[in-house]
């Protein structure tokens, strides 16, 4: 009997015959309770989601729809090409399987529009991404044919072309998002690729196609019709990646800049070695909405640039962005030769490595100061206009020993040697055509002490003669 009852005893009870205490005890294990995992954030998940993206196809393929992943064959138009008369491209129409566009497209590989944003939050391109699983036709991207930037693709049929999308990046990812979605399911949200709420919007129309293989294979055997541009150089890639762009959810300015100055922007960088912040890129590498403030931004030294080479203190984004627009003569024909580079690449040099570096120093206490240069904007226009009027009516080493002056009087033993205090005094009382009369201020008190007027920098002298005009 005795040990009958111990073997009772040691015997484990069932969870409902034990006691509150009893109970907590059993499911919970001794130790600190192990923290849930903290959310991905916005920018980690649209990282982890533009990586499966990118290698969806050999995710594809490991998961057996290799038969559907068929070697790419040369484009066949569906009908004769047009010729564009402004840019000489060849322009056809194509209707392939999405499984061969995928293969043949990327959202990595290709000259950049704008960053892709939070599609799976964004209720317009939900909708969009919902109705092209139940059935819709998405409208047709626009594809460039490429091999090197200085060569034109003549026909479709040659070998190694690479394939560029110039308007439809976030058509194109919400294709693949959608194929992930039949794919993978609610693992994207385990994977930290998408949220449980998008889950759950997007869950009952991807089981309207059936379980993971059938609807995976009805998506990518669904027939996309897509634009195909060849026979273009780099102007003719840049004027329809703007216009195109432009024309339906509109660029900022900054990126338009980026695009249209590529080519000088990259030059400049190189060269004057330069750590320059690009919205088309940085953005989404960094998941950052702003650029650090001690980073030059691309657009920035595009308006410096013009800044300098027209000797015009009011160059602006948007004039400079019209203008281009405007130029039959194309974007990298608009009056920018490799003398006038030489000479920018050689001021913002000077700009990034010798004065912006001490201006971080002597005004290390003080963030409202200490950003002027890299702040771009009024300040940076209007000195680099000054440098271009002393570079054009002297030359190139009257402007470096100017610029010597500079860092000279940046060396003083004083705790405000560009005078800013009496800078920010002085624009509180500009309320009208603000912009436009910082920049003259800026641009006539650099000017002044550049050519020898002044020993120092006389803001409130150059702001009484501003004043009177």
């Amino acid at each position: 009997m005795e040990s009958a009852l111990a073997a009772i005893e040691d015997s484990p009870l069932p969870n409902e015959l034990l006691n509150p205490v009893e109970l907590k005890e059993k499911k919970m294990p001794r130790g600190r309770r192990q923290k849930a995992a903290p959310a991905p954030k916005k920018f980690e998940r649209q990282e982890a989601l533009k990586n499966r993206i990118v290698s969806l196809s050999e995710e594809l393929g490991r998961a057996g729809f290799s038969d559907l992943l068929t070697p790419l064959t040369p484009i066949k138009p569906v009908a004769p090409e047009v010729v564009d008369q402004k840019t000489t491209a060849s322009i056809g129409h194509v209707e392939e399987t999405l499984a061969v566009y995928l293969q043949r497209t990327s959202v990595k590989d290709n000259l950049s529009q704008r960053p892709p944003f939070d599609h799976i939050a964004d209720p317009i391109y939900r909708r969009l991404m919902r109705d092209f699983i139940l059935g819709a036709q998405m409208p047709e991207v626009k594809i460039a044919a490429l091999r090197d930037l200085s060569v034109r693709i003549k026909s479709l049929d040659e070998p190694d072309i690479n394939y560029s999308i110039i308007d439809g990046l976030q058509r194109s990812w919400c294709y693949s998002t959608t194929v992930l979605l039949a794919l993978q399911r609610e693992k994207l949200v385990t994977d930290r690729c998408i949220t449980v709420e998008a889950w759950a919007y997007f869950r009952p129309f991807i089981e309207t196609l059936g379980d993971v293989e059938a609807a995976t294979r009805t998506l990518l055997g669904r027939t996309i019709r897509y634009e195909i541009y060849y026979n273009i150089d780099l102007e003719g890639l840049l004027h329809y990646m703007v216009t195109y762009n432009t024309a339906q959810r509109r660029m900022s300015l900054q990126v338009q800049l980026e695009i249209m100055r590529k080519p000088l922007i990259d030059e400049i960088e190189a060269a004057a070695k330069i750590k320059v912040f690009r919205d088309t890129i940085d953005i989404e590498a960094t998941g950052k909405t702003q650029k650090p403030k001690d980073q030059f931004a691309a657009s920035d030294i595009a308006v410096a640039a013009e800044a300098f080479i027209t000797n015009n203190a009011q160059a602006s984004q948007k004039e400079i962005a019209e203008d281009l627009l405007e130029k039959d003569s194309g974007y990298l024909a608009a009056g920018v030769d490799v003398g006038d580079i030489a000479d920018v690449v050689n001021m913002l040099k000077r700009v990034a490595q010798d004065i912006h570096p001490l201006m971080l120093l002597v005004y290390a206490d003080e963030p409202g100061k200490k950003f002027y240069f890299s702040g771009g904007g009024t300040f940076l226009t209007g000195f680099t206009a000054a440098c271009g009027y002393v570079r054009n009516r002297n030359n190139m080493i009257m402007l470096d020993a100017a610029l010597e002056k500079l860092i000279t009087l940046l060396k003083q033993p004083s705790e405000d040697p560009l005078g800013l205090d009496e800078y920010q005094e002085l624009i509180k009382n500009i309320t009208s055509s603000r912009g436009k009369m910082l920049r003259r201020l800026v641009y006539d008190t650099f000017l002044r002490f550049f050519l020898g007027t002044t020993t120092r920098l006389e803001w409130t002298d150059a702001y009484r003669s501003l004043s009177l005009t």
